[in-house]
């Protein structure tokens, strides 16, 4: 039986008899009855040293758990704004089982005067309950809140970052022992960077020996309102730690290539500009966006699982990571040519729909993720008849891949980090001594760079080994004319997909052809879309002429298991010498964002965001075993644990 995946239950406003946020589930007050701002700037600051330890800083990450009602963060927040020594970077990276919802949190935050700035733009960039990590920026990305949605105990180890900072506020230790084991003492360790400090309301003996015994110095200080005092603790561990927490790189200059100007290669980019750096892209084609890129409209939404596997789980963080991305590059002025006009992913016949509906029961995601429709509420939603009910993506609609490049790529012109090298291709990477040069065909130098990103799908196998076969595959796409249907109000997605276009035309699509390398669409491959469109929309193919019709051809860059590849690119040549997976080093500064499969709307920005923060030393977007299972070095280790080199 599939295993049922992290049910978020939320936390309900309620309040004790004096007034302070409490916690039935608990029973334990949230924050200090003397004040919870106050409480976070003796306790939290304080204690750990910030604003002063933070001074001159290009970067600084702190640690929390339990996020409550988010004041720990809007003080800090509200410190780094008024300090003009801040870090460039403020990563504030914090857990919570049961978080609030946006209401919720309006409804408490209303009691604080002073917080109301600060906690509009929290409430306004507020996630869904949904499980995992969810990363939201402000002020311009200086600002980034990674909010994980999980038990603690689940989720420290499945971070990945150096934490100059631990704020730790769970409900006391008798109310929620759970947050406060000896095993949660060791996973914060793990996380620590050298000298990291630390700070809790609770003085514990149980909490100071966990500390201890993890390698923090504790120590009693005074505490805050009426508690006589609190704890406070630096990493000190007495030898050198096994696992210690990554240390960010060092460039010689911030200065990177991306080779590709699609979907992948533009998000890569404008993550990497709004980072301060300066990026050479090179394009072999006379303008961005003219491969797979180019099609008329691509449709996203998640994927769901009823063991919410890792494609779903790796799906509905890139198309959450994608929203956020797209609507930021909104307000920022740039034009996008989208439509979130709904996904309806219908049943393939009627035994299909039980098993769907049962899906969404045993997921119980929000309905404004996605929820189980039967075949007459499917078909309101749509505004047409469909053959049966299925699942219904309310925030989900589709996209124009050549549009979002363009708006990528002019953010990070805007910015002045750009430089564009059209209709010219890299014919080899030579390694240097401090970095890359990308050369032309010629052998002269186009860029040079400490970084360099392959973002160029199946091409990059021919630049660097890969130690895998990255397949492509044909995509055909049918242009529908107006006149020949009446177009559904939401996107039809189930064996192919049927996208209404804001002009009164549709695209259908689309054929999955292995072994066929010709870029001309066929009549062959509109006969096969309209037979897809046949079993989302009944009636409707007889009435169009496969011959009449136009279309668009890409080719997808597919891995053999379906996951992209995105992240450092391993050095195959120290596996294969050594037999042994532990002997794998990496390509110094050579990353990749390939395979992206039908799926670059959804894993373009998230891809974008993990190299720009592995390439920065900042907390990664995701988790462990779901960057792992994306690692472009996966299929090396695989061979090498098995002897198969």
């Amino acid at each position: 039986m599939a295993e049922t995946p992290f049910r978020i239950a939320p936390a309900v406003p309620a309040f004790d008899a004096t007034g302070t946020p409490y916690s039935p589930e608990y029973g334990d007050i949230y924050h200090s009855a003397d004040s919870g701002p106050g409480q976070a700037r003796h306790v939290f600051l304080g204690g750990n040293g910030l604003p002063q330890r933070w001074a001159g800083a290009r970067a600084f990450t702190i640690v929390e758990t339990g996020f409550g009602l988010g004041l720990n963060f809007l003080e800090t927040w509200h410190a780094w704004r008024a300090d003009p020594a801040r870090p460039q970077r403020l990563h504030f990276v914090s857990v919570e089982k049961h978080p609030f919802t946006r209401e919720g949190l309006a409804e408490l935050h209303g009691r604080y005067p002073g917080i109301e700035p600060l906690a509009a733009e929290l409430q306004a960039a507020w996630p869904l309950p949904l499980p995992g990590l969810h990363r939201l920026h402000f002020e311009d990305g200086c600002v980034t809140l990674s909010l994980f949605l999980a038990d603690v105990a689940d989720a420290l180890p499945k971070l990945r970052l150096g934490a100059d900072a631990f704020f730790l506020d769970g409900f006391a230790p008798d109310r929620n022992p759970g947050m406060w084991l000896p095993a949660v003492m060791k996973a914060l360790a793990r996380l620590a960077c050298p000298g990291a400090t630390l700070a809790t309301y609770t003085t514990a003996r149980a909490v100071r020996d966990a500390l201890a015994s993890a390698g923090f110095a504790p120590e009693l200080r005074p505490g805050f309102g009426r508690k006589r005092q609190m704890l406070a603790a630096r990493y000190a561990p007495p030898r050198p730690p096994r696992h210690a927490a990554p240390a960010a790189p060092a460039w010689s200059e911030r200065r990177a290539i991306v080779i590709g100007a699609g979907l992948a290669g533009a998000a890569v980019t404008e993550r990497l500009v709004a980072r301060g750096w300066r990026v050479d892209v090179i394009e072999r084609r006379p303008e961005p966006a003219a491969e797979a890129s180019g099609i008329p409209a691509g449709v996203f939404h998640p994927h769901v699982s009823r063991d919410d596997s890792f494609l779903s789980r790796l799906t509905r963080v890139g198309y959450l990571h994608a929203l956020t991305h797209w609507q930021a590059l909104e307000s920022s002025g740039h034009r996008l040519d989208w439509q979130r006009c709904g996904v309806l992913q219908l049943a393939k016949d009627a035994r299909d729909e039980p098993r769907m509906a049962a899906t969404a029961r045993a997921l119980g995601f929000p309905a404004e993720f996605m929820e189980y429709v039967p075949r007459g509420a499917a078909g309101a939603r749509a505004g047409c008849e469909v053959r049966g009910g299925g699942w219904w993506f309310a925030g989900s609609g589709w996209q124009q891949p050549a549009g979002l490049v363009a708006a990528q790529l002019a953010a990070a012109r805007a910015r002045g980090g750009l430089v564009l090298h059209l209709n010219i291709g890299v014919h080899a990477l030579e390694k240097m001594e401090d970095g890359w040069r990308a050369l032309a065909p010629d052998g002269t130098a186009i860029a040079a760079a400490p970084v360099v990103v392959l973002a160029n799908a199946h091409d990059a196998a021919r630049l660097v080994p890969l130690a895998t076969i990255l397949k492509s595959v044909r995509g055909q796409l049918t242009r529908l004319p107006a006149e020949n249907l009446a177009l559904p109000r939401t996107v039809l997605a189930g064996a192919g997909h049927l996208v209404p276009l804001a002009d009164g035309t549709a695209v259908a699509g689309a054929t999955y052809d292995f072994e066929d390398d010709d870029p001309a669409p066929s009549a062959q491959g509109h006969a096969g879309n309209l037979k897809r469109l046949e079993q989302l929309l009944p009636g409707v193919a007889a009435r169009i002429d496969p011959a009449s019709l136009s279309g668009t051809v890409g080719f997808r860059c597919v891995p053999a298991d379906r996951l992209p590849l995105i992240g450092a690119l391993p050095d195959a040549a120290s596996v294969r010498a050594a037999g042994s997976a532990r002997a794998l080093s990496r390509l110094p500064g050579l990353y990749g964002a390939l395979g992206y499969a039908s799926r670059g709307l959804t894993w373009a920005a998230l891809g974008g965001e993990l190299i720009a923060s592995a390439v920065e030393g900042e907390p990664a977007p995701l988790e462990s075993d779901l960057a792992d299972a994306i690692d472009p070095a996966r299929f090396l280790l695989r061979s090498a644990r098995r002897g198969k080199l």
